[in-house]
């Protein structure tokens, strides 16, 4: 092999090279990025959830207000406070 052969290999393994790490960053550029997009919605999930949950304690605590259950207690259940007469006392 004469000596530009070897220096004409030697500068094609080079760029080979080269071109496979090229390709390599590349590759892994491109995942970073998608797997930080993927982070970020993950993000606004959460955001979104905890928005969710803070309206779902409001309306549980709305719902379990006490003159709540009362007034769904007479409407629905048709009940009542007992009257005196109505009153059971057990002695032991």
């Amino acid at each position: 092999m004469s000596k530009s052969t070897k220096g004409l290999l030697s500068f094609l393994f080079a760029l080979l090279l080269l071109g496979g790490m090229a390709i390599t960053l590349v590759v892994q550029v491109y995942d970073f990025r998608r797997g930080f997009a993927y982070l970020q919605q993950l993000k606004k999930d959460e955001v979104n959830y905890e928005v969710v949950w803070g309206q779902l304690l409001l309306e549980q605590s709305a719902l379990t207000q006490p003159s709540r259950l009362e007034q769904a207690a007479i409407k629905d259940l048709k009940m009542h406070a007992p009257t005196p007469e109505e009153l059971v006392i057990v002695k032991p």
